[in-house]
């Protein structure tokens, strides 16, 4: 299977090449080929065109002049096939030297476009033809085209003269771009003379003489620049070109100057060689003349610790690929210079917030610009219908700290699973995961652990209500350290886990006329789960971080119960479809463990905190989760997450739009994100993001941007403020074209 990348990101040099061979091209020729595969059908009104379907022609006068060879049809002159249609006042085709002529208020129309014209001649037989006083609205985009002169000069070569380009209603735009002759070869390039961009009727640019690319094909060449202004980074200049290397592949160099930090380049390659198999890799690179000053309060805002460090780059990349025999590799890399990078650089070309989006190209995003971990990693695996093979790598980076602390790294390893099986005979279910890994840390102790860990399930049914589901599983980890000195030990670590789980399901359906919901049902299961898990004797979870380990001995009884609001929504056709609606789920655990622990002095306190989960989504528009935590010993809640994101259609194609993040742990941090852009009146909206610690008691990030929007028009202009570092945006948007910002 051949796959191609998709077209060029960021350029809006195609519009005029793609106009003009959507104005004859794709508007006239299936109409006017039609008309002329009239032959001896003309006088019957139909005739075959392309496809199956004939062409329908009405007109109040039809003619053929044998001895001419010359068809003719006059007054209202209808020419149609499904959803396309000709009209004109008088049309005629000269069988003998394949030429063809329309007259007099010449009018196409297609599901996605709009010609008209005073006269049109074609000559079928050389592919050529021309067009005059013609004006195309292409519907989608809302291009308006209009010419003195447009022609076909051969298979893939066009002409218009006195083209003139708006997405504005009405005879006075708000803006344009005029040309006094474009002409255009298909997937390839075009030239203009004299072009104008123009506001109102009055000229703001010219250029006498600029080729571009022509056709929807990627082409090599320049993309639009970007300027800006910060206080940290000073002027901001970026050019960047893009490379169309071939079908599946393309580059992207970003050549950037900061007046007061240096010169930076970056760097943007794409690949694909199949359905499943793709890559993006991104790398940025700067020689800093800023030194960081303990001593500036904006420089210690970003990060209390020195750097020393003059070369500052950022290197990611996202890759997945389809191997032999079944396999699939797939590769998250990221690595950052220092500590510091990723807060001084956000904005501009080379920003976290710029660029290819790498979580929107592989699923799998990058991490938040303020994590103290970035995670580099490679997965080869082969999955089978009951066992699941991987082999991996990984690399952890801790730049948030370059004092970084131990950590020990599982540099590589392999997995293998056996999914649940049914054991011939009884009725069990066997599992099993095990894993090898060679582990790592910076004080020189390196190692081997291995883990092995078999698991049977009995689900049972007693009654139509009623399910339990005992279940055992042994966990042995060995371990092989050598300490860096030339010393080895060896020690392992045996667990043993029980438990046992009931669980019953009540359900109810009720009628209801809620928006297309016609019908709600509403489940509720209960569930009361035992655990144990303890560790054999001598057992030692040193030197390295075991799950089981962590999560220490358990004796625990929980008692949950899961509520589910389920719709049937049935659309004007009769289609049906269903929608979880919300799922919420409460459950308590209490520690039997922490009830016998007897330690003087120590108040017991064996009910763990009570936990909320709620999921609402009565709509694709609005998104609501909730987890939080009650602590029955502070009396107070110890975590929160709590997250909407809502949208709200308003008319004219408007959209307000909500977002909320707010993040609480009671032994750790307090912060909200909020982020908000409401439609006001006469055009304008408003919105704002912020960013804050709430724990601190001071802000991460705050924007503020005011927007007015016409029809074909709009501008944004607002202000931001991120650790120290304020920039102003002035953003110029024209609709078909793409916006143009200055920051």
């Amino acid at each position: 299977m051949n796959m191609e990348l998709p077209g060029t990101r960021k350029s809006h040099s195609l519009v005029l090449g793609s106009l003009v061979c959507f104005l004859i091209a794709l508007s006239l020729s299936p109409v006017l080929a039609g008309y002329c595969l009239a032959g001896g059908d003309l006088r019957k009104g139909r005739f075959q065109g392309q496809g199956d379907e004939p062409w329908n022609i009405t007109a109040r006068r039809m003619s053929y002049d044998d001895k001419r060879g010359l068809y003719e049809a006059e007054g209202d002159v209808v020419i149609s096939r499904s959803d396309q249609a000709l009209y004109a006042r008088k049309a005629s085709y000269n069988t003998k030297t394949g030429i063809a002529e329309l007259e007099g208020d010449i009018r196409m129309e297609t599901p996605g476009e709009i010609l008209t014209g005073e006269k049109g001649v074609f000559d079928f037989r050389n592919q050529t033809g021309k067009i005059f006083h013609a004006r195309l609205l292409l519907k989608d985009n809302r291009f308006r085209v209009r010419g003195d002169l447009m022609e076909k000069l051969g298979k893939d070569t066009y002409l218009v003269k006195g083209c003139h380009i708006t997405t504005c209603d009405g005879p006075n735009p708000a803006w344009s771009i005029t040309g006094s002759e474009v002409r255009v070869t298909v997937e390839k390039y075009g030239t203009v003379k004299n072009a104008v961009f123009r506001v109102r009727n009055a000229p703001v640019l010219y250029v006498p003489y600029m080729i571009f690319p022509a056709g929807n094909k990627r082409k090599t060449g320049l993309l639009l620049p970007g300027v800006g202004h910060s206080t940290r980074n000073g002027a901001d200049v970026e050019v960047p070109f893009y490379w169309a290397v071939s079908n599946q592949v393309d580059a992207t160099f970003y050549q950037r100057y900061l007046s007061k930090r240096g010169y930076m380049q970056g760097t943007e390659f794409r690949y694909v060689t199949g359905r499943n198999s793709k890559g993006v890799l991104l790398f940025d690179i700067l020689s800093d003349r800023d030194k960081k000053g303990l001593n500036d309060s904006d420089d210690v805002g970003i990060s209390p610790y020195p750097r020393t460090n003059r070369t500052r780059y950022w290197a990611r990349a996202r890759a997945d690929q389809d191997l032999p025999a079944g396999f699939a590799a797939r590769l998250n890399a990221d690595y950052v210079s220092d500590q510091d990078y990723m807060n001084e650089f956000l904005a501009g070309g080379s920003g976290f917030k710029s660029r290819t989006d790498l979580g929107d190209e592989s699923g799998r995003p990058v991490e938040e610009r303020r994590s103290p971990i970035r995670t580099s990693a490679l997965r080869v695996s082969r999955d089978g219908e009951a066992y699941s093979l991987q082999a991996r790598g990984s690399y952890y980076q801790l730049p948030g700290n370059p004092a970084r602390h131990r950590t020990d790294e599982p540099l590589g390893g392999v997995s293998f699973s056996l999914l649940p099986e049914r054991i011939p005979v009884i009725p069990a279910f066997f599992s099993m995961e095990s894993d090898y890994d060679y582990v790592w840390n910076e004080d020189e102790e390196k190692g081997h652990r291995l883990s092995v860990s078999p698991e049977i399930r009995i689900p049972l049914k007693f009654a139509p209500f009623m399910e339990v589901e005992p279940s055992i599983r042994y966990t042995l980890t060995p371990q092989r350290v050598d300490d860096g000195d030339g010393g080895t030990d060896t020690q392992s670590l045996k667990t043993y886990e029980t438990g046992i789980q009931l669980s019953t399901s009540l359900d109810r359906i009720y009628d209801t006329d809620i928006g297309n919901a016609g019908k709600l049902k509403h489940r509720i299961r209960p569930i009361v789960s035992y655990t144990y898990r303890g560790f054999r004797n001598g057992s030692s979870p040193d030197p390295w971080f075991e799950p089981a380990a962590e999560q220490g001995r358990a004796n625990r009884v929980t008692l949950a119960i899961e509520n589910f609001l389920d719709a049937r929504l049935e659309d004007d056709k009769g289609d049906v479809s269903y929608r979880q609606w919300v799922k919420f789920t409460l459950s308590q655990a209490y520690s039997i463990y922490e009830k016998r622990r007897d330690q003087p002095g120590v108040d017991k306190e064996p009910f763990e905190p009570l936990q909320g989960v709620l999921t609402v989504t009565p709509f694709p528009q609005c998104n609501f989760f909730a987890d939080v935590r009650w602590d029955h010993y502070d009396h107070r809640f110890n975590y929160a997450d709590l997250s909407l994101e809502l949208t709200v259609d308003r008319s004219g194609d408007r959209e307000d739009r909500f977002h909320l993040d707010y993040l609480y742990d009671r032994n750790n941090h307090e912060n909200i994100n909020l982020w908000v852009d409401v439609n006001l009146f006469y055009g304008f909206s408003a919105g704002g993001s912020l960013e804050r610690d709430l724990d601190l008691n001071e802000g991460i990030s705050n924007r503020y941007w005011v927007q007015y929007r016409r029809q074909c028009w709009g501008i944004k202009v607002g202000a931001e403020k991120d650790n120290g570092n304020t920039s102003v945006m002035i953003e110029f948007q024209l609709l078909g074209l793409g916006n143009v910002g200055v920051f």
